[in-house]
């Protein structure tokens, strides 16, 4: 019998503003979303809206930006590369479609860029990448 698999619980969301979605710009990976791991203490049991208020943290760490959080509409696994800061954890990730609120945009030293894509230009941030697979589900199904 092979061992559980260990890995972290991460959000993130696709943040719709005038029919475009945020994407930001990981300078060791590539194409990223606002969000994060689940961290200690976020998860409060019974209480759901707890980590909707973690995805809410996140961004606005991240972005400087208030959303509102919808519904999740995708799931996946990602592995970090060597090199990278969260090296070597495993992420499942949920992503949620969320809509933009208000704030100005400014970015954490997390990320070096960001852009507006829409369903017209997504496909300028490809990758190749899983995250980019879930950016052409959103604007596809």
């Amino acid at each position: 019998m092979k061992n559980d698999a260990l890995f972290c619980v991460c959000q993130k969301a696709f943040i719709e503003k005038d029919g475009k979605v945020l994407v930001l710009h990981d300078p060791i990976e590539g194409l990223d979303f606002p969000g994060g791991k689940i961290q200690e203490g976020e998860a409060k049991d019974g209480d759901a809206s707890s980590l909707i208020e973690a995805l809410k943290r996140e961004v606005h760490e991240e972005t400087g930006i208030t959303i509102d959080v919808l519904d999740p509409f995708a799931v996946w696994y990602h592995e970090f590369p060597k090199g990278h800061r969260n090296y070597p954890k495993v992420n499942y990730i949920v992503g949620f479609k969320c809509k933009y609120i208000s704030g100005d945009m400014r970015l954490s030293e997390e990320h070096d860029k960001f852009r507006w894509v829409d369903k017209n230009n997504y496909k300028t941030v490809d990758d190749g990448s899983d995250y980019f697979d879930v950016l052409e589900k959103y604007f596809t199904e």
